[in-house]
């Protein structure tokens, strides 16, 4: 997992592009997405947020992890969004955890029933949902006898 920030400006930003030219030498960013622009460094995120303030455009920031591989979940788009070769998850108001313990057939079958809690499955054995389905979770790999370890996205 790579953590990012995501600047986002209002759309209207498009119509500068005289602005928009300036805000990318000033804070050039590892990429861009629609109107989100994603930083690797917080100083050039610092920079472009309060550029973007001055010349009110600045929407909101995001806390967000690439990922390289895996599968999406049934809600995906409300927390990530596909760009080229990668996946970029929304962390705030997420939760990941990974299988830390238990018999594969009662894996398989807690899998089965998490399936439609998930938000993304990264390749590696992470499994991203949202922040609130923590405790669901909890009870139902419980219910197959399945250990999970939670991460903590903040690091």
């Amino acid at each position: 997992m790579y953590k990012l920030i995501g600047v986002e400006t209002k759309p209207f930003l498009t119509e500068l592009p005289d602005f928009q030219q300036f805000l990318l030498s000033v804070a050039p960013p590892v990429r861009i997405h629609e109107n989100i622009y994603i930083y690797d460094n917080r100083r050039d995120a610092e920079d472009a947020l309060e550029l973007l303030k001055e010349a009110d455009l600045f929407e909101e920031t995001h806390r967000l992890v690439k990922l390289t591989a895996g599968a999406s979940g049934e809600v995906f788009f409300d927390y990530g969004f596909h760009a080229e070769d990668s996946v970029y998850l929304y962390i705030e108001d997420l939760a990941a955890f990974k299988i830390s313990d238990g018999n594969t057939i009662q894996i398989e079958m807690a899998l089965l029933q998490l399936e439609e809690h998930l938000v993304f499955k990264a390749d590696g054995g992470i499994f991203f949902t949202i922040s609130h389905y923590t405790e669901l979770i909890k009870g139902i790999v419980r219910a197959y006898e399945v250990k999970v370890e939670f991460l903590d996205l903040d690091k």
